[in-house]
């Protein structure tokens, strides 16, 4: 034997390949210098040993140990190529070609490491250590090599993790996906694993693929997807939340009662939250109390105990008192819980949530939970937007529930007025009409009087009666003017189509008298136009200004009545235009008030004639406005609709 060995010294020692010899027992008989210096033997002897073990320490790889068994019994060469990544005991790292022969009484093992090997492969071993996916090589789950993305990925050194099980990595769902790992042979596979590092949980996702001809080996190409994980997680949060605040929205928006927006939102809140108890208060500024408004989930008698609560007083009340929600994990152990009621229930998690509006804080809504329900803050924020929601509708119903209380009031209130004003409309009627013939009958004595006796009378006499007669021609211009403004709003509007101009005519004629003393003249500045209107209404308009005109002109000067035209979209528009003595700035708001004299004293006037223009204008459906300077004169607008 010393002899063969010797011969394969001097053919193999300077070999550009490692070789190995070995007896018919698998005892190592020789290795030449090449493999010698490729391999870190220091911490275990080579020569003399079993090379099943030796094979087993360095390779890691089965189907090695069954070839070089076939060999010795049936003396058949092999070839197989041997991936040296598991094992950190061969220094050139990646693939290596084994040749295996029998040469006279011992047995031959070739590794190219140099030719075709190795050395010419080691660039494998750099792609495979740079790899941004973690690359991992298992033996029935047992890490055998790992890369350096697989290591950055855990936080930890390929000392630390290779000869680990990957299971004792994983929590139960990983395990039970990885199971096909401890097989001899599965068909690949991908899975997403959380896998537990010093750093926290990480989350890899990839595909497990089985070596074909090394039973129990698997290799695992691996993505670090916790950050993709997450922001899907989110995404989906997001949605689910915004599904759970259109919900939401819907069900506040359904209908204007309180009772019923409170139950159906606390109840669809209860169920998107998947929490079995609730209650909303609702806060009395005036009082500053808290009162149950609605609750679910709840015995009457433990409503009751909880039913009304000052700001300060229990979680609801500290959080009116804060302006913040507060989350408790274990009711029964956290000392901010103080309801005993609560606690014999047997709540654990809790939350209280204010309700605010766009101005304050309407409420407060406290939901629980029986069992192990944790509220994470996610489940914080969406519960903090409903309260927004919640908030914003529910003012918003208080108030259409005060407006609505107040319309009532301000309804019978209304019909109160309406029917104090038709009992003055009538009376007023009543009494116009009751007062006008006394008042003829003694207008008309007077006259007769005045031409049988007039006479027969002293100037102190005559000074009386001349009083009472202007007194009376007063009081039966007062009462015509009552009339008209009654018969202004009472009498049924009836339009007919005529030309303006033409009632224009007829009020110059009637006034021609007047305007003969003031000097004064009608001067139309645009065609006026042919119009449908109510004809006895537009006349008492235009009869009233043109007179209001000549009762205010100025005696300085010669009285100038301006009238004119202007077509508006949809509107006539007319003016009268004056010179007269105009009207303070400050009565120019009240001049169409009934009784309103912006000159008291100055002239004769019942203060009712620019009373019935603007009735008369607003029964026709348009509106009446002036300009005016004190001294220079007076201008009235005023616009009909074309239908």
């Amino acid at each position: 034997m010393d002899k063969q060995v010797g011969i394969i010294r001097n053919v193999f020692h300077s070999a550009p390949f490692a070789v190995c010899a070995f007896d018919a027992s698998g005892t190592v008989i020789y290795i030449n210098p090449l493999l010698e210096s490729n391999i870190d033997h220091g911490a275990f002897p080579v020569i003399g040993q079993s090379l099943y073990e030796i094979t087993h320490k360095l390779l890691v790889d089965e189907r090695l140990e069954k070839n070089l068994k076939q060999l010795i019994e049936t003396d058949r060469p092999f070839s197989m190529i041997i991936e040296t990544l598991s094992s950190r005991l061969v220094r050139p790292s990646g693939f290596i070609n084994i040749i295996g022969y029998r040469l006279g009484a011992v047995y031959i093992l070739i590794g190219d490491f140099v030719s075709g090997g190795l050395s010419r492969e080691s660039r494998y071993r750099q792609l495979i250590e740079d790899a941004p996916d973690a690359i991992v090589i298992m033996s029935h789950g047992a890490i055998t090599f790992s890369n350096r993305a697989f290591t950055i990925m855990l936080g930890m050194s390929a000392e630390e993790i290779e000869g680990k099980d990957i299971f004792s990595l994983v929590d139960e769902k990983g395990k039970e996906d990885l199971a096909p790992l401890k097989e001899s042979f599965a068909e690949g596979f991908y899975s997403r694993i959380n896998v537990k590092t010093p750093k926290g949980i990480k989350i890899l996702e990839g595909n497990f693929h089985f070596i074909e001809d090394r039973p129990g080996t698997s290799i695992a190409l691996l993505r670090d997807v916790t950050e993709k994980v997450a922001l899907e997680r989110r995404l989906l949060r997001q949605n689910q939340d915004l599904t759970a605040v259109n919900m939401i929205s819907k069900t506040l928006s359904s209908s204007i009662d309180l009772e019923e927006v409170l139950q159906n939102t606390l109840d669809k809140v209860l169920q998107i939250m998947n929490i079995e108890t609730g209650w909303i208060y609702l806060l009395d500024d005036t009082k500053q109390v808290l009162r149950v408004a609605y609750s679910y989930g709840l015995p009457d008698d433990v409503v009751q105990a909880i039913r009304e609560l000052r700001i300060g007083e229990g979680i609801a009340g500290r959080v009116v008192e804060n302006g913040e929600p507060i989350i408790i994990e274990n009711a029964s152990e956290d000392p901010r819980m103080t309801s005993l009621a609560l606690k014999k229930q047997g709540i654990r998690s809790f939350a209280s949530i204010p309700l605010y509006s766009r101005t304050r804080l309407i409420g407060v809504m406290d939901i629980g939970s029986f069992g192990e329900r944790t509220i994470s803050p996610e489940d914080e924020r969406l519960l903090i937007t409903i309260g927004v929601h919640m908030g914003t509708v529910i003012e918003n119903i208080l108030l259409f529930q005060e407006i609505a209380n107040t319309s009532n009031d301000l309804k019978d209130a209304l019909g109160l007025i309406r029917q104090r004003n038709e009992e003055l409309r009538t009376l007023v009627s009543t009494v116009s009409h009751d007062l006008k013939n006394p008042i003829v009958a003694i207008n008309g004595f007077c006259d007769r009087f005045i031409k049988i006796a007039g006479s027969k009378l002293d100037g102190r006499e005559m000074e009386y009666l001349r009083a009472i007669q202007e007194s009376g021609r007063h009081m039966e211009t007062f009462v015509s003017n009552l009339l008209t403004l009654s018969a202004v709003e009472s009498l049924k509007l009836k339009t007919e189509e005529f030309p303006v101009i033409k009632l224009i005519d007829e009020i110059s004629l009637e006034v021609a008298s007047q305007l003969n003393e003031k000097r004064g003249t009608i001067m139309i500045e645009t065609p006026l136009p042919k119009i449908k209107a109510d004809r006895i209404r537009l006349m008492q308009v235009f009869s009233n200004l043109i007179s209001n005109s000549i009762k205010y002109a100025c005696p300085e000067r010669d009285l100038s009545i301006r009238i004119g035209y202007q077509m508006k979209p949809n509107t006539h528009v007319f003016y009268v235009r004056d010179n007269g003595t105009g009207i303070e700035k400050e009565h120019l708001d009240s001049i169409f008030d009934i009784f309103f004299r912006a000159h008291e004293g100055d002239t004769e006037g019942t203060g009712i004639g620019l009373s019935i223009v603007k009735k008369a204008v607003s029964v026709m459906g348009g509106e009446i406005w002036v300009n005016s300077e004190r001294g220079v004169g007076t201008v009235f607008y005023f616009s009909l609709p074309t239908e």
